[in-house]
């Protein structure tokens, strides 16, 4: 990282920018071009940063998954036109890149159930009580990321939670 003071890699800090966060980038190899598809999410990051999110059973991204499951992971929250006494530059930001394997989650495993409510908490809402039917149609998936591929990185040193606000 070119600027190693804006770094983060407390795990602590990473959360908090993560819950400040709506929708993650997922990037996809394909072909000619990387394929990035922006999705809703949930995750839980203990030894390693698990994001959930689900999508259509059908698709180019389950094709995308099923050729090769190492993607990129990113997100972002980005405030412009603030005054900031670091450097002046009149925007501030936090985000988070991550690498880490896709893998789809049966509907019949326990797994299912868990990324239903972890995504469902991160954004506030509660778990529809269809999705346990056999008959509904959305697939989970869940991409593992391990610490040592997870990175963060803010317009400024952040060195506590306290921090990642924006002020």
């Amino acid at each position: 990282m070119y600027h190693a003071d804006r770094e983060i890699r407390d795990r602590e800090i990473i959360k908090a920018i993560l819950d400040m966060c709506d929708v993650i980038n997922i990037g996809f190899f394909d072909d000619e071009y990387p394929y990035v598809l922006p999705v809703n999410f949930g995750y839980e990051y203990e030894e390693n940063l698990v994001f959930y999110m689900h999508h259509a059973i059908e698709g180019y991204k389950n094709k995308l998954i099923e050729t090769n499951p190492k993607v990129c992971v990113t997100t972002h929250k980005f405030i412009d036109h603030i005054y900031n006494d670091y450097d002046n530059s009149g925007h501030d930001y936090r985000s988070v890149m991550a690498f880490g394997e896709i893998e789809f989650i049966s509907h019949e495993s326990g797994d299912y159930k868990k990324a239903w409510e972890i995504l469902c908490k991160c954004n506030g809402r509660t778990v529809p009580a269809a999705v346990f039917s056999p008959d509904f149609k959305v697939l989970m998936s869940k991409i593992v990321c391990r610490s040592e591929n997870v990175i963060g990185k803010a317009q400024r040193h952040i060195s506590s939670v306290d921090e990642v606000p924006f002020k």
